[in-house]
């Protein structure tokens, strides 16, 4: 899920202002499609350092020892280092939202100018999966504001879960990376 995170908003990020993304009810390969058509430079690639925050969990129907478990990890910031290659930096894949879930869908995707703004709705049956990210980028840092919402059949199978996320590249991936 870490590569994920860095990569997901890595594939968000450009350099530049006139090229944007603006799209509604879009698949994940037709927004893929129309970041391709840009000549928008995507982040730099090399090596990237996440910094992930914990800042809200709501979950009815958790037991109370998990509870307790997630409410003391509030506030407390995961570090990881993911290398992003050349080509990942350039041509950004479609599933790096979802992974191979082709049951999601763009609600809105806005992409430009420093910009991101998206919220993402994976449907399967019994459940629902909402993303929603927000933030700012530039080629060699990013912050966002995330927000993962489950719900299912009963409330022991509702979650949200809300993070911050700040990366910034702190050098060339190592020679084994990538």
């Amino acid at each position: 899920m870490r590569k994920a995170i860095l990569l997901a908003a890595m594939a968000l990020t450009a350099c530049g202002s006139k090229d944007e993304v603006e799209m509604e009810n879009a698949s994940l390969s037709e927004v893929s499609n129309e970041l391709r058509k840009t000549d928008a430079q995507f982040v730099e690639p090399g090596k990237w350092q996440q910094t992930a925050t914990l800042v809200d969990v709501q979950a009815p129907g958790m037991p109370p020892q998990v509870k307790e478990a997630m409410a003391r990890s509030m506030g407390q910031s995961q570090v990881h280092e993911v290398c992003l290659t050349e080509e990942q930096a350039k041509n950004p894949r479609e599933d790096f939202w979802s992974g191979a879930d082709k049951n999601c869908k763009y609600e809105h995707f806005k992409w430009g100018g420093g910009k991101v703004d998206m919220k993402m709705l994976c449907t399967h049956p019994g459940a629902t999966q909402t993303m929603a990210l927000t933030g700012k980028y530039e080629p060699t840092s990013y912050q966002m504001a995330m927000s993962m919402t489950s719900k299912g059949t009963s409330p022991e199978e509702s979650m949200t879960l809300k993070m911050r996320v700040d990366a910034k590249k702190v050098g060339d991936c190592d020679k084994t990376q990538g």
